[in-house]
């Protein structure tokens, strides 16, 4: 029996309910839930609803509780790939605000997850790694088919690690990596990177070639983006493009970055190349910068010149984006005779 045939009719396009899913990705203590939940705030004073926390890290989105009002969905191992869906679906009787997974990254390593189906598996298959794959892919690709029918604001948490690769001799510092697949990742409208002691300002341009890879701020999303913290007024924009309006801009938008390639690193993972393994790493001079710019712009020149080339092609967004601000804010609270006018 033949199947019927399928009418295709070409329409006019008109802006109209768009699907909206974001990807906040970084190590801990970038602000990552506390940014969901922001963001989710604002969404949810556009949209009505509930905002929703699929918690997948023993109840710790709780702590936010007193901060926040929630329904909380305590989302125990195993992690499968699919499990994921059903938890989000189950959800969308209520017609929430928004969806929040904290962590998405829990799909990938956690009990459960990927990575330990695919162990399973290649025992299974007396170690074969490859032919392991095949049953966590096939929940993988149930998850991903699902995500692309789903209407609701989906917010996305993924934990990162400092990632780099060998060049020849050397090897270069990508920056922080989500632990999730890019097949995921990639399928994200907006996505961002938290980095460490962030406080909820997001990386929206990048010379590590990595995190540049990672970051996904569209053209027809950047008035929606400002240059501060995400916040309620971040969500509400976005909330109202998704609802096929004209989100006004909400402060200086971010523009457009070039991708620049890093210069490369001599030392392995983290290891400045004027130092050896063990010593010192990209944070513990992150955290000297830091230090400095506390004492105001002098201090924090005098300790960026103490870096190498390298190290500072390393640190240079974190000092433009954290450090600089905050050495600013120093100078202002010091007396006019021992303010500097020179810039790192």
């Amino acid at each position: 029996m033949n199947a019927p045939v399928r009418n295709f009719e070409a329409k006019t396009a008109v802006r109209g309910h768009e699907p909206l899913s974001i990807g906040i990705a970084g190590p801990p203590g970038g602000g990552k839930t506390v940014s969901s939940m922001r963001l989710a705030k604002g969404i949810q004073e556009v949209n009505g609803g509930d905002i929703v926390l699929i918690d997948t890290e023993c109840r710790r989105a709780l702590k936010y509780a007193p901060q926040f009002k929630f329904l909380h969905v305590e989302f125990d191992p195993p992690h499968r790939s699919d499990y994921f869906l059903a938890a989000i679906e189950q959800q969308l009787a209520r017609k929430p605000a928004c969806i929040i997974v904290d962590s998405m990254s829990d799909e990938h390593e956690g009990i459960g997850g990927y990575l330990d189906l695919r162990d399973e598996g290649a025992k299974k298959m007396s170690g074969n790694s490859w032919a392991g794959t095949a049953e966590p892919a096939k929940y993988r690709k149930m998850l991903k088919r699902g995500l692309i029918q789903i209407k609701v604001p989906l917010i996305f948490t993924f934990r990162a690690r400092e990632k780099t690769k060998q060049e020849g001799k050397s090897i270069v510092n990508l920056g922080w990596m989500p632990i999730a697949p890019l097949e995921i990742v990639h399928n994200l409208d907006l996505t961002c990177i938290l980095p460490p002691r962030a406080d909820g300002v997001p990386v929206w341009e990048s010379r590590m070639i990595g995190e540049d890879f990672i970051i996904k701020l569209p053209n027809f999303l950047q008035h929606c983006i400002t240059t501060g913290a995400l916040d309620e007024n971040t969500g509400r924009a976005l909330a109202v493009w998704a609802r096929g309006g004209a989100s006004p801009v909400v402060a200086q938008t971010i523009p457009s970055a070039p991708v620049t390639k890093p210069a490369p690193a001599s030392q392995p993972e983290g290891i400045p190349p004027s130092v050896g393994a063990g010593e010192v790493s990209m944070t513990d001079l992150d955290d000297a910068l830091a230090k400095a710019a506390a004492k105001g712009t002098k201090a924090l020149i005098a300790e960026w010149k103490k870096l190498t080339p390298d190290q500072q092609v390393t640190l240079e967004a974190a000092k433009d984006r954290r450090h600089k601000p905050a050495a600013a804010a120093a100078d202002a609270a010091l007396t006019p005779a021992v303010l500097h006018s020179e810039e790192p």
